[in-house]
C-alpha cells in the first residue's frame, strides 16, 4: 500500500533527476549556443584552428576526410572544403545553395559562413559551414538571454510545487472542515469518498476520523439513553416515597407507609451503589489488591449466599465437575465475586420455580472460563450483546418487572474488560448461559 513516506522520496528522487538531466540540458544548450552566437558573428569568431589541421592535411585524404567530418562545428552545420574548381575536396555533392553561390561569387552571410584557405603551393580553397536552423531554444537564449529563461523556470517548478502542495494539502484542508460541527446532529464528518478510497496516509485518517465519528456519535446516544433511563428508574420509587409521606402526614403511625419508604430508599441506594460502580469502572483505580483465587472456593461462596434467595423459588444451584482439579487465579478476588455473584443472581431472577441453575468451569493456559446456564427463556439471539448495555430491556421475561435495573450484567462486562477478559451470553435448547473469560494472570 502507498503511503505519504514513499511517495515524497520518489517525487524528490524524480525532482532530482528531473532537474540534474535539466540542468546538464540546459547548459550544453548554452554552451552551443554561444559557440553558434560566434559562427553566427564572424567577426569575433576564428576557424583558424580548423584550417591549420586543414592545411596539414590538405593532400591527405584519409585524414582531411577525419578532420572535416570529425570537427565539433558538424554540430551547427555541414562544413565542405571546396577548390577553385567548385568541387567538394571529398568528392560530395554540393547542396544547391552552396552551388549557387559559387556561380554568383558572393555568399550571403546569414546562410553560409566561408573562409579562404591558401595552401603552401598557392592553392585557393575555400572552407564553407553551411548552419542548421536553429533550435527554438536557441532563439530564446537569443531574444531573452539566460537568466530570465532560469527565472521562467523557477516560476514553473514554484507552480509544480504549488500544485503537488495542493493535492496534499486539499483533502486535509477538506478533512479538517468535515471535522469542525456545530451540534449533535453534524458529529458525523461529511467527508468525500474520493478522499475516503485513498490508499495513503491521508485515506487512513478520513477513514479513522468517519468511524470516530461514528463512534461519538453512539456514545452520544448511549448517553442520551443513559439519562434517560436513569431519570427513568428513580422517578418510579420518588413516586412511591412522596405517596407514603403524604399517608404519613395523615398517619403518623402507619408502618405500612414507614416500610413503604424503607424499601424505596433501599431501591434508590441500590441504583446509585450501581451507578458508582459503573463510572468507577469508566475510570478505574487499581487500590483492589489482587491476590490469588481459588476458582471452587469462590463459586461455593457465591452458590452458599445465593441459595437463600434461591430458596424462594425452589430452586437448586449445582457446581458441576466436583471431582476435576481445582484452578487459580490472579485477580481482584472483590471484584471478580461480584461479578459471579451478579451472573448467579441474574440467573435466579430469570429462572422458572422448581428448576436448577448449574455453574462449570474449565481453563486452559491463559484464561479460565466460567459458565453458569439456567433453564430461563432466553433472550432473542439480536439481543444477546445487548443485554450487557446499562439499563438494557428485552421484550421476554427478562424485564424490569422481575426486579433490578439492568446494571448487573453492564457491571459484569466492565469487570471482565477490566481484567482484560471477556463475557459473552447464548441461548440453549433448555435454558440460557453466561459465560466469563477469565486472564489465569491480571495483566495491569
Amino acid at each position: 500500500m502507498r503511503n505519504l513516506v514513499w511517495t515524497f522520496w520518489v517525487a524528490i528522487i524524480l525532482a532530482v533527476i528531473a532537474t540534474f538531466i535539466s540542468s546538464a540540458f540546459l547548459v550544453r544548450q548554452w554552451t552551443s549556443f554561444q559557440t553558434y552566437g560566434q559562427i553566427e558573428d564572424l567577426s569575433q569568431y576564428s576557424l583558424q584552428a580548423l584550417t591549420n589541421e586543414i592545411q596539414n592535411t590538405i593532400y591527405r585524404k584519409n585524414e582531411l576526410e577525419r578532420v572535416l567530418l570529425n570537427t565539433p562545428i558538424n554540430r551547427f552545420g555541414e562544413v565542405y572544403l571546396v577548390n577553385s574548381s567548385g568541387e567538394d575536396a571529398l568528392d560530395r555533392n554540393l547542396p544547391e545553395e552552396i552551388l549557387d553561390n559559387i556561380e554568383k561569387q558572393s555568399f550571403n552571410i546569414q546562410q553560409l559562413f566561408t573562409k579562404i584557405i591558401k595552401t603552401d603551393n598557392g592553392e585557393l580553397y575555400s572552407l564553407i559551414v553551411r548552419p542548421h536552423s536553429p533550435t527554438p531554444i536557441w532563439n530564446f537564449f537569443k531574444r531573452f538571454g539566460l537568466y530570465p529563461i532560469l527565472i521562467a523556470l523557477l516560476v514553473v517548478s514554484g507552480i509544480i510545487s504549488w500544485w503537488l502542495a495542493i493535492m496534499f494539502a486539499r483533502p486535509i484542508q477538506h478533512i479538517a472542515k468535515a471535522s469542525s460541527y456545530q451540534g449533535e446532529e453534524n458529529i458525523l464528518p461529511r467527508i468525500n469518498n474520493k478522499i475516503l478510497n485513498r490508499h495513503d496516509e491521508i485515506g487512513k485518517l478520513a477513514r479513522q476520523l468517519q468511524k470516530s465519528g461514528k463512534k461519538i456519535q453512539e456514545l452520544l446516544k448511549k448517553q442520551k439513553d443513559f439519562l434517560r433511563d436513569v431519570s427513568h428508574e428513580v422517578r418510579s420509587p420518588l413516586a412511591r416515597l412522596q405517596i407514603a409521606a403524604e399517608t404519613l402526614e395523615l398517619d403518623i403511625k402507619d408502618k405500612k407507609a414507614i416500610n413503604q419508604i424503607k424499601e424505596e430508599v433501599m431501591i434508590i441506594d441500590q441504583l446509585v451503589q450501581d451507578l458508582l460502580y459503573l463510572s468507577h469502572f469508566d475510570r478505574p483505580s487499581f487500590s483492589h489488591e489482587i491476590s490469588d483465587i481459588s476458582i471452587s472456593d469462590l463459586i461455593n461462596k457465591c452458590i452458599k449466599r445465593s441459595n437463600i434467595i434461591a430458596c424462594q423459588k425452589n430452586l437448586s444451584i449445582h457446581l458441576e465437575g466436583l471431582d476435576q482439579h481445582d484452578i487459580n487465579i490472579r485477580a481482584i478476588e472483590l471484584l471478580i465475586d461480584r461479578a459471579l455473584d451478579n451472573v448467579i443472581n441474574n440467573a435466579i431472577r430469570y429462572s422458572p420455580e422448581g428448576s436448577k441453575i448449574t455453574i462449570n468451569y474449565k481453563d486452559d493456559s491463559e484464561f479460565c472460563y466460567l459458565e453458569i446456564c439456567d433453564q430461563g427463556e432466553g433472550v432473542h439471539d439480536d439481543n444477546l450483546e445487548k443485554i450487557f448495555e446499562p439499563f438494557f430491556r428485552t421484550d421476554s421475561s427478562r424485564n424490569r418487572q422481575t426486579g433490578g435495573f439492568g446494571l448487573g450484567l453492564a457491571l459484569v462486562k466492565r469487570i471482565m474488560e477490566l481484567h482484560q477478559g471477556s463475557v459473552t451470553a447464548v441461548n440453549q435448547l433448555e435454558g440460557f448461559m453466561v459465560r466469563m473469560t477469565i486472564p489465569v494472570e491480571m495483566k495491569l
